[in-house]
């Protein structure tokens, strides 16, 4: 199975975090079952989807399956033969067994049915062991396609992070299983139908009571297996909860505040409260099935033994030979257990289609598609909000309301607030990542909306307050930024080219980042970070210049800077700004900062508060204002006089 990395400390940002708690979504006391058109469409599903990942390995597992299906019976009646004919040679009766040559003959037989059947087991296992590779490679593809597929907003909703953990649960061995039983299903009809054609000869009861000892264990296991899948669809958050606690305690960041303020005994406590409210509901499911499985053991037991009453009967009146009995002795166990994978193949189908329709539900989620629309080309010269409101999906509440304002080439805005006035999400909606639920935001004067999301994203380039430090090597933590990474292209990345290599250099310098990456010991081939043997961490301030560095690398002609020197020190944050200066150019540059030492290079200043614009203008313009902004400036610069 596969899970994706607890991510709960700075240097994982990248991959979404499954074990973060997120707000907690009221969790359903009891799942319902999908009903059976449901249940028919993801089995469908379901068999396309291994269909699709291995077409000769699904079709050789399922004729070598159907091939084995009339062993079982051969073997019987080969041994049955033997039997009845050593039965004869051991009386004196040699002859009359068809002589030693016979005798070797039907030994033969018997040992050539056995052999063909582990030849064909053997080729059923490596078929069905690279299917199951080759599944789980395909269904994980998918989820990860659907992930990055996902609207932006999703990732703020804990419910999403709950569809995805399901998802990942069900890319082991469940769509593989559905495969396998279904032909299980016609396997054991095949050889039920021909081991009880045998089993007839005994008399008229003998079938019906050993096919009804299979029944009890059967429905057991169906009743059981529909409350376990209840049980784990209920501790979903929960579970996430708990991973969430556990990866804390593991994180390299945050395990200097863990110790020092020492609450590990906390935090293992509430790992511990997890578990055992899960064992609670654990112990008595466990007890309750063991007993009625033991009660349908017992059952079993007495419906074999009724059976095997009637066979000795026959016996004792000379109406069936010791081969006979030995075909019945031998029998019961095959039609036991191909009745018990006729009917537990049906429950097991069931049950695994329980769990397959998380990973469908998660598959079904609604996704923007990022590339409708017209293809933007060339440039942004101008971008104006034009009346532009913003409320997340089931909330109700505008976290951006009647936003306003317009920058061109060559100038700088900067976005100036409290903390939630909404200045990120601003940033957010300008880089296509959310959409506006009001109003219009215009590019060169035309509608954002007619155009594709990724071909506006690709003039785009942006470092984000909270960064990605990925654990990878300095030159792909540059590279990254190269539109030969959004097209799935590995050369631009590995060689860092689009020109031998000098253009992640030079993003580097530009961003200040050369002056230690250059000097690692594998320079720019270093792995980053403490995740993987030989990687190196960098400081706070460091992994920001990295970020910075992957701006630069993307020839954008909108750059957008939240925060960009919030972990930097003061001799790097003059020096930054100072390059921020620099790199601007002609191109529209947009800044969100609480530093003014940063924010005051800006050609236009927009304030925001409650979502809404309070005022705009200049530096200057605003400090004569004497308003909102004037407070904050002088607030903060009252912090430097004596």
């Amino acid at each position: 199975m596969m899970n994706p990395p607890p991510t709960p400390r700075p240097a994982d940002r990248g991959p979404p975090d499954l074990s973060s708690p997120g707000p907690k979504a009221p969790v359903p006391e009891k799942a319902a079952s999908p009903g059976l058109k449901t249940q028919l469409s993801d089995l469908l599903a379901t068999l396309r989807l291994v269909w699709i990942s291995s077409p000769g390995h699904t079709a050789a597992l399922t004729l070598l399956s159907f091939t084995s299906a009339f062993l079982p019976a051969a073997g019987l009646y080969a041994t049955k033969l033997l039997i009845d004919a050593v039965g004869k040679a051991t009386t004196g009766q040699l002859d009359a067994a068809g002589g030693y040559g016979h005798l070797a003959l039907l030994l033969g037989l018997q040992v050539g049915i056995g052999a063909l059947g582990a030849v064909l087991g053997s080729f059923q296992n490596t078929s069905r062991e690279l299917l199951g590779d080759s599944l789980q490679n395909g269904i994980t593809l998918k989820i990860l396609n659907k992930a990055v597929n996902l609207e932006v907003e999703r990732f703020e909703d804990s419910e999403t992070y709950d569809a995805l953990q399901n998802a990942y649960r069900e890319v082991g061995a469940r769509p593989l299983g559905v495969l396998t039983q279904v032909i299980a299903l016609f396997q054991a009809v095949i050889t039920l139908a021909s081991v009880g054609a045998l089993m007839a000869r005994l008399g008229p009861l003998v079938l019906p009571l050993v096919l009804l000892a299979s029944i009890p264990g059967v429905f057991v296991q169906s009743r059981f297996g529909s409350e376990s899948y209840r049980m784990l669809r209920r501790r979903t958050q929960d579970a996430r909860v708990q991973n969430y606690l556990g990866s804390v305690l593991t994180s390299d960041s945050l395990v200097k505040e863990v110790r020092l303020f020492h609450f590990e005994p906390y935090l293992i406590a509430r790992w511990q409260e997890y578990y055992l409210k899960f064992r609670a509901q654990l112990v008595p499911l466990v007890q309750r099935r063991n007993a009625w499985t033991l009660l349908a053991s017992l059952l079993s037991a007495v419906l074999v033994g009724l059976a095997t009453l009637g066979v000795l009967a026959r016996a004792a009146r000379g109406e069936i030979t010791v081969g006979d009995f030995s075909l019945f002795a031998l029998g019961i166990v095959q039609v036991q257990g191909q009745f018990s994978s006729l009917l537990s193949g049906v429950s097991g189908i069931y049950q695994n289609l329980l769990y397959i329709r998380n990973l469908f539900e998660f598959l079904e989620l609604p996704a923007r598609d990022l590339d409708a629309g017209e293809v933007w080309q060339g440039p942004i010269e101008t971008v104006e909000f034009e009346d532009v409101s913003f409320s997340y999906p089931l909330t109700g509440t505008d976290v951006l309301s009647g936003l306003s304002f317009s920058v061109r080439r060559g100038q700088a805005l900067a976005l100036v607030g409290e903390n939630g006035a909404g200045k990120t999400t601003a940033i957010k909606l300008l880089t296509r990542l959310f959409q506006p639920t009001g109003g219009r935001i215009l590019l060169n004067g035309l509608d954002a909306a007619r155009f594709s999301a990724r071909s506006i994203q690709a003039e785009m380039s942006i470092i984000f307050q909270d960064f990605g430090q990925y654990q990878l090597s300095a030159r792909d933590n540059v590279a990254l930024g190269s539109e030969g990474a959004a097209d799935g292209s590995k050369s631009d990345i590995q060689t860092g080219t689009g020109v031998g290599g000098e253009q992640v250099r030079q993003a580097a310098g530009q961003s200040g980042a050369d002056a230690f990456l250059s000097k690692l010991p594998g320079g720019y081939d270093t792995l980053l970070g403490r995740m993987f043997s030989g990687g190196r961490q960098l400081s706070g301030g460091q992994w920001q210049k990295v970020a910075l560095a992957r701006l630069y690398y993307r020839q954008a002609s909108l750059l957008v800077f939240d925060e960009p020197t919030a972990a930097l020190d003061a001799a790097s944050e003059f020096e930054t700004v100072a390059r921020l200066r620099e790199q601007a150019g002609e191109r529209i540059t947009v800044i969100i900062s609480h530093r003014f030492s940063t924010v005051r290079l800006a050609d236009k200043i927009v304030v925001l508060g409650g979502g809404r614009v309070v005022e705009s203008g200049s530096h200057a313009q605003l400090l004569e204002h004497n308003g909102r902004y004037a407070a904050l400036y002088r607030l903060q610069a009252s912090g430097y006089s004596d």
